[in-house]
């Protein structure tokens, strides 16, 4: 056995205990995710107020990308993650000691949303940039396979304990676990060592944040392999996101007939088979070359999507009951969440490393902002359509598009799209 030298034993202790915050506050922001949800309904009965706490995850956070990635980029990420954490975590502790006081208002809390939401920005900014940073670039894809095995089980196990302690002990207490995970996921990332200095750039004004953010995008564009996986990446996520946001629930509830319950599991299927895709990953397919991953993986996703089509054309459906169609569905739902991570982690790992660290926040900034964007768009087209076009006819046609243009990004694909070159990994002056 190789006796392991200072520098992988300093990297191992960095990436647990990096693995260690994240597995913390994801469990906790689980249980809150659930809960609070479920409190607002309680406390105004309006589909409404929901749906402006809804916007206020999303929104604050997409506005604040552009600062976050240059910020990330000009500061010490593990410091950013660390105030962040304790910023988030102070916040719910006060939502924690209104609500015991009974205290709280609904204004309240949309507030600390819209605030934790930009700490979202810079944290997730300053989180995704320093990953490669601390793990050796050969064992990057299994440090994000351990990474989404991390998220899949926080997404498993947090909505879980946030009905049951909701229900049990009430909302108090779920923002009392929630502010407290951030705290100790804060205390695990003080002790991260993390050492990355990037060059001096002066004092940050309006011209200078204009310019640093837009080197950002100007990079994705001036790589060839960079180009290539960032435009697959958005026009699939404008085609695929929205219809399984859109579509794929008015199907499953509207046309199907399925109870609450048995969509939710269906939704658990399919975050159980990321999570078993991560551990395949990592166990067993550590060696697979990547473009072996991506291409299979894509195809094979595909595959049960188009599947999934065929299946609920009406004169396909009228042969099964709810509950086999129930299991059937949740079958393939499992498999296209298991080959979707041999898609996304090694995707997710050449984007990092096509990506210079002293750029990597505003890349990575760019990439949210532009995929977020497709979804809300991609889904006033789908809801459009849907109230014109049968619902099965929609979901067909999107997914022969959709491998139309994967069976093209195949063929015209460089190959540094699937190995990086060493020469794209250096800093950008």
């Amino acid at each position: 056995m190789r006796r392991m030298n200072l520098r992988d034993r300093l990297f191992e202790k960095n990436f647990v205990l990096y693995i260690l915050g994240r597995l913390v506050s994801l469990i906790g922001s689980g249980i809150q995710i659930v809960a609070i949800p479920l409190y607002i309904l309680d406390l105004t009965g309006s589909g409404t107020a929901m749906g402006i706490f809804t916007l206020l995850g999303m929104l604050p956070r997409l506005l604040a990308a552009p600062f976050a990635g240059v910020i990330g980029d000009r500061w010490n990420r593990r410091n950013i993650m660390v105030w962040t954490d304790f910023l988030r975590g102070i916040l719910i502790l006060i939502l924690a000691f209104l609500a015991y006081k009974g205290a709280m208002g609904i204004i309240i809390l949309f507030i600390v949303q819209a605030i934790v939401s930009v700490l979202d920005g810079f944290f997730g900014s300053a989180t995704v940039a320093m990953l490669p940073d601390i793990v050796e670039n050969e064992h990057l894809r299994e440090a994000n396979s351990v990474l989404g095995s991390v998220n899949s089980f926080s997404m498993i196990i947090g909505p879980i304990l946030g009905g049951i302690i909701y229900g049990v002990l009430g909302i108090a207490m779920v923002f009392l676990l929630n502010g407290i995970s951030f705290i100790v996921s804060a205390i695990s990332e003080m002790f991260i060592t993390y050492n990355v200095e990037f060059k001096e750039k002066g004092k940050l004004n309006v011209t200078k944040f204009l310019k640093e953010f837009t080197q950002g995008i100007a990079f994705i564009f001036n790589n060839r392999g960079l180009k290539y996986l960032f435009s697959f990446a958005m026009v699939t996520n404008f085609l695929l996101s929205p219809l399984l946001q859109v579509v794929e629930p008015y199907v499953l509830r509207q046309v199907v007939k399925m109870s609450a319950q048995q969509y939710g599991f269906v939704q658990t299927f399919f975050t159980i088979g990321m999570l078993l895709g991560n551990v395949i990953l990592v166990v067993f397919l550590s060696k697979v070359k990547n473009k072996v991953l991506i291409v299979g993986g894509l195809f094979l996703e595909l595959f049960m999507l188009l599947a999934f089509s065929i299946l609920i054309f009406p004169n396909v459906l009228s042969n099964f009951t709810i509950w086999k169609f129930f299991w059937l569905t949740g079958i393939i739902y499992f498999a296209i969440g298991l080959f979707n991570i041999f898609v996304n982690v090694p995707i997710s790992t050449n984007l990092q490393l096509m990506t210079p660290t002293n750029i990597r926040s505003r890349v990575f900034s760019a990439v949210e902002i532009f995929s977020q964007l497709m979804v809300p768009l991609g889904a006033v087209i789908y809801g459009f359509l849907l109230d014109r076009v049968a619902a099965h006819l929609l979901f067909l046609v999107v997914n022969l598009i959709t491998i139309f243009i994967a069976v093209i990004f195949i063929i015209i694909a460089p190959y540094e799209v699937y190995e990086p070159k060493s020469s794209e990994m250096q800093e950008i002056s």
